[in-house]
């Protein structure tokens, strides 16, 4: 080969490379500051988080979405948990001596809350059916999280990306990476 066509095969490479490091970040992935307390324990604050962009969203997933409030630094993004998708109907209603999620009449079993607590008295609603289009979102920390239990839904098409990956941005990415499974549904 000569020294021209090897000169043209690095270029090339390169090109190829940047286009394909351009692609995997702005297509299929992105990386978000968590600031906030709504998803304690499953995510810290100060946390970073890595977005997978693409495919299809299911009860349990955590995704982060544009709530399209404005605030002094830009528009507000929240992190939070899917509950019930289109078309399934919600009512929070005590069941025992404590408060749950009912999603097309069944108890959710939410296991990823660990110790939180899983619905209170005021939050407390009659059926209502997530509309097209939307979806109904909670926190992890309940007791710490403005969510869909005060009537606000989240635009299915303001997702920004599903949590696929977890760290502490202080200790670095490879020092504390937590794989964000889904929940099985």
């Amino acid at each position: 080969m000569s020294k021209v066509a090897k000169i043209i095969v690095d270029i090339l490479l390169v090109i190829v490379c940047v286009v394909g490091a351009y692609f995997l970040s702005n297509w299929l992935f992105t990386t978000i500051p968590v600031s906030g307390t709504s998803m304690t324990e499953t995510i810290q604050d100060g946390d970073n988080v890595i977005l997978y962009k693409q495919g299809n969203y299911r009860y349990g997933d955590i995704v982060v979405f544009n709530t399209h409030v404005q605030t002094e630094s830009g528009e507000s993004h929240y992190i939070k948990r899917i509950i019930a998708l289109p078309g399934d109907t919600v009512e929070i209603k005590k069941d025992g001596a404590a408060y749950f999620i009912f999603v097309n009449d069944v108890k959710l079993e939410e296991n990823y809350l660990g110790g939180n607590i899983r619905a209170r008295e005021s939050d407390a609603h009659e059926k209502r059916v997530v509309p097209e289009g939307c979806f109904y979102f909670c926190g992890d920390n309940r007791m710490n999280s403005l969510d869909s239990r005060s009537g606000m839904m989240g635009q299915m098409d303001s997702i920004l990306g599903r949590v696929i990956l977890r760290y502490d941005a202080k200790a670095g990415l490879l020092s504390d990476l937590t794989i964000v499974k889904r929940v099985n549904a």
